[in-house]
């Protein structure tokens, strides 16, 4: 009988003290939940790591809430209380048998198809897969955009978004790394470059990524070192980046009526998207 390797996806909460907007995260998280939670091979555990449990995690078995032990610390640009959260998820993995695990930013969407993928492509002598294509959605706005593009960021998807690889804990593997390769492979922006210096096996997921912007609450948008060239790649998003259509939205699970949907005096724009155009892999 062929083993069927755990599948994680481990979504780090920013504290609620420290949101701008706290109805958006929570809005944002759901969104992503539901766009997890509609994978083609429903074999698979979500967990979420905060500092308070969200109102919005789904009555689902496969959902569960890590609690933060730490004081709410102030917003760092490094973003260190992510970095410590996605630490407790990795740690509880371990501890848990390990198999494949995937960080998912809390407002940002996955492809339907990433878990039975991932399984197909990640090999024995692979330590991770990565996500190289995919969209940056103007949230507000509701308009895409392909990564890489020539005019709003040329570099691959995962160069620029954090839910890009899909990480294989091994916790009986002799070698620290394989191991944990979180230990070494944990800058998603040069994951491929890490993981070829130190010859481990890296997987190319035919998968689309979709990385959200505008959101109101994204650390890179608000506190990041380069938060000046991150609204500019925002703008170029809204200039060059098509409206939304339900085939686009589907990809990732997602209803595009429901993203349109006001929350708490936020409006959307709701105009139709061109039509003819899907995303593509």
């Amino acid at each position: 009988m062929t083993h069927i390797l755990p599948f994680t996806f481990g979504i780090p909460l920013l504290p609620r003290a420290c949101a701008r907007d706290w109805p958006m995260v929570e809005r944002l998280l759901g969104l992503a939940l539901t766009s997890a939670l509609a994978q083609t091979d429903q074999r698979f555990n979500v967990i979420v790591a905060g500092h308070e449990r969200p109102q919005c995690l789904p009555e689902d078995a496969r959902v569960s809430f890590l609690r933060a032990d730490w004081p709410v610390e102030a917003v760092r640009p490094d973003n260190r209380d992510r970095g410590r959260k996605t630490d407790l998820i990795n740690r509880h993995v371990l501890d848990h048998g390990g198999g494949l695990l995937m960080f998912l930013d809390a407002d940002d969407w996955v492809d339907t198809r990433l878990v039975g993928t991932a399984r197909s492509h990640i090999g024995p002598n692979d330590a991770a897969g990565v996500i190289q294509n995919g969209y940056a959605v103007d949230f507000r706005r509701l308009k895409a955009a392909p990564l890489p593009h020539p005019d709003i960021f040329d570099g691959s998807f995962h160069r620029i978004c954090g839910s890009s690889v899909v990480l294989k804990l091994k916790p009986d593997d002799p070698d620290p790394v394989r191991r944990d390769p979180n230990r070494l492979l944990h800058e998603h922006y040069r994951v491929v470059e890490t993981a070829a210096d130190a010859g481990f096996g890296l997987a190319r997921l035919p998968v689309l990524g979709c990385y959200l912007v505008n959101t109101s609450d994204s650390h890179s948008e608000v506190h990041g070192p380069y938060a000046e060239w991150r609204r500019e790649f925002n703008e170029g998003v809204n200039r060059l980046g098509r409206r939304l259509d339900d085939a686009f939205t589907a990809r990732f699970g997602l209803d595009l009526h429901r993203l349109r949907a006001p929350i708490h005096g936020h409006r959307f724009e709701s105009r139709p998207a061109e039509a003819g155009w899907a995303p593509s892999c």
